[in-house]
């Protein structure tokens, strides 16, 4: 894979390598001016819609991010593909990319300004990679919380990607402190991977020893949003403890063999630490057939699972369940593109210790589709269907749980007014229709 690193990266020492636009400093002279004449502009990302985060099944340009924390400094490696960027041609004839990175450092969702904010100018980049990394340094400190609001604009075309990132500084070991990577792709961006691999593992401290966790559990899909069923207590108790061994290069080495979670951590007591998850080959997409098949548990009745999940023709099986719903091929392929587009979105954007799909907020995203307004904070997120205010509107609450695998684990607030929108939505995709609540 050809890829261009616009930083040095050394696993002991980071030393980045950033430029910063003279914007940047236009911008802070504005600022101060705004300051002295007592104009304040609220910027707190709580009272702002941000729907367009789940909006696009399949954006243009995706940005993918890993967050590294020293003691007093975090760096944001941010990585993502060239392919459908814009080009601008030289003087010489050649191709360029040219892009920028704008972002803002918040102490909270709610905080009315922000900490820190800068905008980060690549101009004609004269190498045309698959794949770009680059990295944005801030300041921060141990025992903080800080988010971060980070766009990636194409400055060759209206292309762009907006995100916006915690900064965990609360665990001396967390998924930010300690770093995956593959011998033969490089640093780990996501919380999960593809395939089997024996992985690095390097932490901040080389001379801490290091354990794994390993768990082996299959979590049921989520209940329906009206459900009271509560769910099992999870046990702690893992299926098997291994100390990482040291490879000859100084870093430890993790063998990812089979299905499961894998928590390290420098204390085999604690729950704490920093998880790795593998939810078999393919993931995050849906290509096996118990990929094509377990997520029809949302709209289908528990006998129709049963007959169309078990036996020795379960990918006919959902073939034919699709051709009775659309009620011809053109119709079922329609369904089947929707229907596994938001699976996947849902495995990507929405993991934590379980597939995405089988999350609260997967399984809402799944059967209602792309919410129309989102409101976060820093404890919860909250997704409206139809017009704000109006009497037939769909609101949707998900809490953030403090989980010690993850910190993408939210729950949905069950209650049994979802009943009808529910069911009405089920009823939706059973007439061969996709649903978009409205």
């Amino acid at each position: 894979m050809d890829v261009i690193s616009l930083q040095t990266i050394r696993m002991k020492s980071i030393q980045p390598y950033i430029l910063r636009s003279a914007s940047l400093l236009l911008g802070a002279g504005m600022c101060l001016l705004l300051s002295i004449s007592g104009c304040k502009v609220n910027q707190s990302v709580s009272g702002r819609n941000v729907s367009f985060l789940y909006r696009d099944l399949s954006p243009e340009l995706i940005v993918e991010h890993k967050v590294i924390n020293f003691e007093k400094r975090s760096i944001v490696y941010l990585r993502f593909p060239t392919e459908k960027m814009g080009r601008s041609i030289h003087e010489d004839g050649s191709k360029r990319l040219n892009y920028n990175i704008r972002y803002r450092l918040f102490s909270s969702y709610s905080a009315p300004t922000a900490l820190d904010s800068g905008n980060i100018v690549r101009k004609d980049v004269s190498m045309i990679p698959t794949t770009i990394v680059d990295t944005i340094p801030l300041d921060s400190l141990e025992n903080r919380y800080y988010l971060l609001e980070c766009t990636v604009r194409d400055l060759n075309s209206p292309k762009a990607y907006t995100m916006f990132i915690d900064l965990l500084r609360g665990q001396r070991l967390n998924e930010q402190t300690v770093i995956f990577s593959s011998y033969d792709e490089g640093m780990i961006y996501h919380s999960y991977v593809e395939r089997t691999d024996s992985l690095m593992v390097t932490y901040l401290d080389p001379d801490v020893a290091l354990y794994v966790k390993y768990y082996d559990r299959n979590f049921p899909v989520a209940s329906p949003p009206f459900s009271t069923i509560s769910a099992k207590p999870f046990d702690f108790k893992p299926d098997r403890m291994i100390t990482l061994r040291n490879a000859s290069s100084g870093h430890r080495v993790l063998d990812v063999v089979r299905e499961g979670f894998y928590q390290v951590t420098d204390d085999s007591t604690k729950r704490t630490g920093a998880s790795l998850f593998y939810f078999g080959p393919h993931y995050p997409e849906a290509k096996t057939v118990l990929d094509l098949a377990l997520p029809l548990r949302y709209i289908t009745t528990n006998e129709e699972f049963e007959r169309l999940s078990q036996g020795d023709h379960i990918k006919r099986n959902v073939d034919q369940h699709w051709l009775n719903l659309g009620g011809s091929p053109e119709r079922a392929r329609e369904l089947i593109g929707s229907f596994y587009g938001r699976v996947q979105y849902a495995n990507r954007y929405f993991t934590s210790y379980l597939e995405g799909w089988k999350s609260d907020r997967g399984m809402c995203y799944i059967v209602y589709g792309p919410p129309d307004i989102v409101y976060r904070s820093t404890a919860s997120e909250t997704w409206l269907y139809g017009e704000e205010g109006r009497y037939n509107a769909l609101s949707l609450t998900f809490t953030k749980v403090v989980n010690p695998f993850t910190s993408n684990d939210y729950r949905l607030i069950r209650s049994s007014s979802l009943k009808t929108s529910w069911y009405r939505a089920v009823e939706f995709w059973r007439q061969g229709r996709v649903l978009k609540y409205q």
